[in-house]
């Protein structure tokens, strides 16, 4: 009986030495995956903390990413800027400055729009605020 209980034993130890240690890696991973997403979106060339329109997005959201890569990306060329306002990482921003969704824009007057806008639309948007 000794002959099959201790070999099970430890084999079953050894299962579960490896799926802890899987599960601990894939932590590890997830967790610097998020560090490299907020380095990535602080040096956007689009953001700047000293902006005056605030713009309000989540990289969950899919306008949010759109608005960025389409309209934001091409405007930073331009020299156009908005103060990253990442509702992800701050779900109280939902409540603090009455947003509904993202994208938000809001301008230092309180102006607010809201949903993703073409280029020509939020450039002059932004040009109210320079």
């Amino acid at each position: 009986m000794n002959k099959i209980i201790l070999p099970s034993l430890f084999v079953l130890i050894i299962v579960g030495l490896l799926i802890w240690g899987g599960t601990t890696v894939q932590k590890n991973k997830n967790s610097n995956t998020n560090s490299a997403n907020t380095n990535q979106e602080a040096s956007a060339p689009y953001f700047d903390e000293n902006a005056k329109v605030m713009f309000f997005y989540s990289d969950l959201c899919s306008w949010c990413n759109k608005e960025k890569e389409e309209v934001l990306t091409p405007l930073a060329k331009e020299g156009y800027r908005v103060k990253p306002m990442d509702v992800k990482a701050h779900p109280d921003y939902f409540k603090q400055y009455n947003i509904e969704g993202t994208p938000t824009l809001i301008a230092p007057d309180g102006t607010k729009i809201t949903g993703y806008k073409e280029k020509d639309e939020l450039k002059a948007f932004l040009d109210k605020y320079k």
